[in-house]
C-alpha cells in the first residue's frame, strides 16, 4: 500500500522498490477495481445526459420511435452497468497489457535490458494516475451538466469542432496521460537500466503512434 501511495509523491522509490521485488498485481487490482467503481458512479449520476447523448445518435441513424424506444429500455436496465465493469476491466488490462509488450520488445533496441514482468510492473504502478483523473472528469460532468469535458489540450480551443481532425488530436494529449507517460519512462528507466532520455523518447514515441493510429481511426470510421 505504500508504493501505491509514493506512485503521487516519490515515485522513484517505487520504482527502486519494484526494480527489487517486481509487484504489479496489486496496482493492477486496484486500478481495474476503482475505475470500475467511478465508471458506475458516472453513469448512475448522469442517466439523463447519456440516455439523452443515445437517443440523438439513434435519430442521427434515422432509427423509428419504436426502435428507440425498445432500446432504450434495454439500456436503462443492469446491462449498462455490467457492461461498464467489464469493459473497464477488459480494456483498461488489455491495453496496459499491450503496452508493456511493446516497450519491453523495444527496449533492448534502446540500450536496456528487457523483463516484461518489470515493464508490466511499472505499467501498472503508473496506471493509478487514471484514478484522479476519471475522479476530475466526473466532478466535471457534474459541475457542468454536460459528457463533454476534458483535461486536454483541447482546453484551451474551446471553439473547436468536437469531430474535428483538430479537436481529436489535441484531446487526445490529456495530461494525466503525460503525467503517466512521464512515470513509466521513469520507471523503465530505473527498472530496466534504459538511459533516462532513451526512456522517455521510446515511452513517448509509442504513444504519440497510438494517438495517431487513435486519431486516424476516429476520422475514418467515427461520426462526421
Amino acid at each position: 500500500m505504500k508504493n501505491i501511495i509514493n506512485i503521487f509523491i516519490n515515485p522513484s522509490t517505487v520504482f527502486i522498490s519494484v526494480k527489487e521485488k517486481p509487484e504489479w498485481f496489486k496496482p493492477l487490482i486496484v486500478v481495474l477495481i476503482l475505475l470500475s467503481l467511478i465508471s458506475v458512479l458516472t453513469i448512475s449520476t448522469s442517466k439523463d445526459l447519456i440516455n439523452a447523448q443515445q437517443i440523438e445518435a439513434m435519430q442521427k441513424r434515422n432509427m423509428t420511435e419504436e426502435q428507440i424506444e425498445q432500446a432504450m429500455k434495454f439500456a436503462s436496465g443492469p446491462i449498462i452497468y455490467v457492461s461498464a465493469i467489464f469493459g473497464t476491466f477488459l480494456g483498461t488490462a488489455a491495453i496496459l497489457l499491450i503496452f508493456a509488450l511493446l516497450l519491453n520488445i523495444f527496449i533492448p533496441m534502446a540500450g536496456g535490458e528487457g523483463s516484461y514482468k518489470l515493464v508490466f510492473s511499472v505499467v501498472s504502478f503508473s496506471a493509478l494516475i487514471k484514478i484522479p483523473a476519471h475522479l476530475l472528469r466526473w466532478i466535471l460532468i457534474m459541475l457542468k451538466d454536460s459528457l463533454e469535458v476534458s483535461t486536454s489540450l483541447a482546453l484551451f480551443l474551446p471553439n473547436l469542432g468536437t469531430k474535428t481532425l483538430a479537436y481529436r488530436f489535441l484531446s487526445n494529449i490529456d495530461f494525466f496521460i503525460i503525467w503517466e507517460m512521464l512515470l513509466v519512462a521513469l520507471g523503465i528507466s530505473i527498472t530496466n537500466n534504459l538511459k533516462r532520455k532513451n526512456a522517455y523518447i521510446l515511452v513517448f514515441a509509442i504513444w504519440l503512434a497510438s494517438v495517431v493510429l487513435s486519431v486516424g481511426l476516429g476520422q475514418a470510421f467515427g461520426p462526421k
